[in-house]
């Protein structure tokens, strides 16, 4: 078996192995998907492979296996590519095939052609993604995978530049003898001979693009130029305003598909070939992907410096996004030794939530309440298990100490995603909300409400004025709406909106009473106003390792599996009936939240059913929250 560093940095040498072991009808790409597969689960594998989001491209070597994390952003067509290709020696004239899975560029030596009209090349189809870093990953988050990203010393940069330079040089395997005879890495006269050779000969003949939308016959291959320039004007379509980072294009084989928003860790070969950025001003006619629109090919072929292309090997789509924890953990059972007793650590966040609240108790025990809340089931078009607060009573004094903004920076170092809109008029009248289908471009134009899962969203009310919405703020107004009451989105596709789930927790901080609904809303009471000295205190507390816990409990408590028994069951019901016959308000719905709020108590306590002692306790916090609000009005 090739060993770490072989295979790693010249995977393509794997798979031309296998397609020479069992040849071109053989099951070389099996073979091969399998050894990729069990050594990417292989920790010591994983560890030393580099972050595309942590480590610059100019870093990297184009052809070597990378991972990269992000969320599913849009969906292409289908690319086809020459999954089977023939190569001629123009001097002999000898023929033979080479596989072109997991590669943009169709390759063969100097003094080789691809036979373009060949029957015996053979056309695939691979899924393509486009891919964000994820949205509103918070700084600690990313400061954890920076520490682990593995350093990479200045031979692999100076191997990187080299190979980059000559993408239109001759195949691997001659530039990795050049380099082994040189100790590893080209020297001056042999780059530069090198790249003069390559230069000299044909582009068309070198190396071919294997993916296009047209042209089955021939694979869909199209001819490739000779690089393109940075376009530091393309659109990298980033969700978020201000949002920084890689995105790529991740090419998937095999029958695994993806859904919108949904976040990933990937393993792949990086493909950052300059050949494969369009440029139509030097291509003419022959554009990268054939005779799309000028507008479509720039949204579908941006420069691979901005935006990498990444040949999946293996795709995990995550439950969660905390580094602190293993990506495939189910319950907290497995960190409950790292956390320590969740009732201990809960009731140290509870203090803390209380001192940044302002001293105020109840908000927050209702604060861990929402941290804790998940849709976990939909009934219809209810989805159940969201749990939205509005924080009223953000009085003049609090604003002026600018209490919004120290809160919400307090809670992005708990949370692993968050995002804070300033509900300004100008924000709602100008900002993009809902995404929309571009159909010159064939693309899907992001806007702020496309999330992943458990993105912490805080709206500040307070910074609204007085002033007019219009049609545009209006329609960002009920986009809002729909995400707290329903938990979804209708996506703009012009002729008709698709329905898109979401699964965003939403808090809203305002004066008095919000314009949007929510779940449960609550009168804040601060025992002091001193929000600078409140912070300050906060700050003494959340200590490197109180710190790892919270964070650590938040995500593992969210994520336990939670069983109403039946024991349980007839005593809800019992006590709703009994309830009912005191006080004929109570409603179903107002069950229904007493039963959310009961799950989200429960599993914020590190138990997995609901108990008398809970019930009670739940029952008295939702009195105790009404009782305030008829007090205020």
């Amino acid at each position: 078996m090739p060993g770490l560093d072989d295979w790693t940095l010249t995977p393509h040498r794997i798979v031309d192995g296998f397609f020479e072991e069992c040849g071109p009808s053989g099951e070389w790409k099996q073979k091969a998907q399998k050894f990729f597969e069990n050594e990417a689960s292989k920790p010591s594998v994983l560890n030393r492979l580099p972050w595309v989001n942590e480590t610059p491209l100019h870093h990297l070597r184009s052809n070597q296996v990378v991972r990269f994390r992000g969320m599913v952003q849009d969906m292409f067509d289908n690319e086809f590519y020459f999954d089977k290709y023939e190569v001629k020696d123009t001097k002999t004239g000898a023929v033979r095939l080479r596989p072109g899975r997991y590669r943009d560029i169709a390759e063969c030596g100097v003094g080789e052609e691809i036979i373009m009209d060949s029957p015996r090349c053979e056309a695939g189809d691979r899924l393509t993604y486009y891919c964000v870093p994820v949205p509103g990953e918070n700084q600690w988050v990313t400061d954890i995978y920076k520490e682990r990203n593995p350093c990479l010393d200045e031979g692999s940069t100076s191997a990187s530049s080299s190979r980059l330079k000559r993408y239109m040089g001759s195949e691997e395997e001659n530039t990795e003898t050049c380099q082994e005879s040189s100790g590893g890495q080209l020297t001056e006269d042999q780059t530069e001979s090198m790249e003069s050779e390559a230069n000299s000969l044909s582009g068309e003949n070198k190396r071919i693009r294997t993916a296009g939308n047209e042209n089955t016959e021939n694979g869909g291959a199209s001819t490739s130029n000779q690089g393109a320039a940075v376009d530091n004007s393309t659109n990298l379509n980033f969700p978020l305003p201000g949002m920084k980072g890689t995105p790529c294009l991740l090419k998937i084989y095999g029958d695994q598909s993806l859904a919108l928003n949904e976040v990933i860790e990937v393993v792949g070969i990086l493909s950052v070939d300059p050949a494969l950025a369009s440029n139509p001003e030097q291509d003419g006619s022959d554009d990268c992907m054939g005779a799309m629109d000028i507008e479509e090919e720039a949204a579908h072929c941006p420069p691979p410096s901005l935006v990498p292309r990444i040949h999946a090997l293996t795709v995990r789509v995550l439950k969660h996004t905390n580094p602190l924890l293993p990506p495939d953990l189910h319950t907290s059972t497995d960190t409950v030794d790292n956390i320590g007793d969740m009732r201990e650590t809960r009731e140290v966040l509870r203090q803390i939530l209380q001192e940044a609240l302002m001293g105020d108790a109840l908000a927050a025990e209702l604060m861990i309440a929402h941290l804790m809340s998940s849709v976990y089931i939909r009934q219809d078009v209810v989805a159940v298990g969201k749990y939205c607060i509005n924080f009223s009573g953000i009085n003049k004094v609090l604003q002026d100490q600018q209490y919004t903004t120290h809160l919400y920076q307090f809670l992005s170092t708990l949370v692993t995603q968050s995002y804070f809109l300033s509900m300004t008029l100008s924000n709602m009248n100008t900002s993009t909300f809902i995404p929309k289908k571009d159909y010159k471009a064939n693309r899907l134009v992001s806007g702020i409400l496309q999330l992943s899962k458990h993105t912490h969203f805080i709206v500040d009310e307070t910074a609204l004025t007085a002033g007019q919405l219009d049609s545009k703020g209006v329609q960002n107004l009920t986009a809002l709406g729909n995400v707290i009451n329903w938990q979804k989105i209708d996506y703009d596709f012009q002729y008709h909106p698709i329905e898109q789930h979401t699964n965003i927790p939403v808090l809203i901080l305002s004066e008095g009473k919000s314009m949007i609904t929510s779940d449960a809303q609550i009168r804040l009471t601060p025992t002091h106003t001193d929000v600078t000295s409140a912070f300050c205190r906060i700050k003494s507390k959340l200590t490197p390792d109180v710190l790892r816990r919270i964070r650590l409990y938040l995500t593992a408590a969210r994520l336990i599996d939670y069983e109403l028994s039946e024991d349980m069951q007839k005593m809800v019901q019992d006590d709703f009936v009994e309830s009912r016959r005191s006080d004929n308000s109570i409603n179903a719905e107002d069950l229904h939240n007493l039963l959310i709020l009961a799950r989200l108590v429960t599993v914020s306590c590190g138990e997995k059913g609901l108990t008398s002692d809970v019930w009670r306790s739940v029952k008295i916090l939702e009195n105790e929250r009404k009782m305030r609000l008829t007090s205020t009005n």
